[in-house]
């Protein structure tokens, strides 16, 4: 008989994930999490995105209790807009990320309280700055435009959950990761599309926020989940009790994964989430014959 804990929590990461490639949810994805949630499953939303662009058709839903956002840099609790943990990324490693990007002449965004900022220019034409033509839509609806970026990113360095450098180029990002991580300490960089390079503190990370909230809510390591598809999952994926990723995923994160299930566009999360409460509805039903039996 299995014995394993029932899942108590489940960490989601949405676009490539969770979402479709249109960026919606399907009504069975919705109702699987509403199904879930009303049996006692918390559903946290894992994002690299900031707080205020994550997107009303999820954080809409009473399943969507809490957020991971900016990749680890805060945390919500989505309802009420409070933020339960932050860590902001040091003003003088802002400086220097700053001044590496400007260097090189690439573009960046920050995020701050929240917030997504760019430049006016960017968010008018994300193409034109190397972003891809995918993200677009979603560029020019989340992004607050502001004329000098790096003079406001610089004036709000101590406010900075995260930062984003824009790169349009495999060899540009390569290089400018490697440029960061030889010069600039205290950080976690990771990145979830090939078009971004995403910074914030060296405390940030999708896994320790997933251990907080885990904490928070008084679940063991071992009752809780988390899915992903992108490089930023990874240390969720392998701190989770169980970690899976979608079958879209890149060989690294399904080499990371305990186990694979199908494509955002399959509505891979939601029916591994069913076939789990199918599972441990089995397990209860025999666990209560078998006392019964004694």
């Amino acid at each position: 008989m299995n014995t394993e804990k029932h899942i108590r929590l489940a960490a989601l990461d949405l676009d490539g994930t969770t979402l479709r490639s249109d960026k919606s949810l399907s009504e069975y994805t919705i109702e699987t999490l509403k199904n879930a949630h009303e049996h006692g499953m918390h559903i946290v939303v894992a994002s690299g995105r900031s707080f205020a662009s994550l997107p009303e058709q999820v954080i809409q839903f009473p399943w969507a209790e809490y957020a991971i956002t900016s990749n680890g840099a805060a945390v919500y609790e989505v309802h009420t807009g409070k933020r339960l943990r932050e860590c902001r990324l040091n003003p003088e490693v802002v400086e220097k990320l700053l001044a590496i990007a400007e260097e090189n002449h690439v573009m960046v965004e920050g995020f701050v309280d929240g917030v997504p900022y760019s430049a006016r220019a960017y968010v008018e034409n994300p193409v034109l700055f190397g972003a891809s033509l995918y993200s677009v839509s979603y560029v020019k609806s989340t992004r607050r435009p502001v004329e000098n970026i790096f003079a406001f990113l610089l004036e709000h360095k101590e406010e900075l959950d995260s930062l984003d450098i824009v790169v349009g180029d495999e060899r540009i990002k390569a290089t400018l990761r490697r440029i960061i991580s030889e010069q600039v300490e205290g950080i976690y960089l990771t990145s979830s599309v090939p078009t971004l390079l995403e910074i914030s503190d060296e405390k940030a990370g999708k896994a320790t926020a997933l251990a907080f909230l885990a904490d928070y809510l008084q679940i063991p390591q071992e009752a809780t989940v988390a899915f992903g598809n992108a490089e930023n999952d990874i240390d969720m994926i392998c701190w989770a009790g169980v970690g899976v990723a979608v079958e879209n995923s890149p060989e690294e994160v399904r080499r990371a994964a305990d186990e694979i299930t199908r494509t955002n566009d399959a509505d891979g999360v939601a029916r591994w989430i069913e076939r789990k409460q199918l599972a441990d509805s089995f397990f209860i039903e025999a666990l209560e014959t078998m006392k019964k039996s004694l």
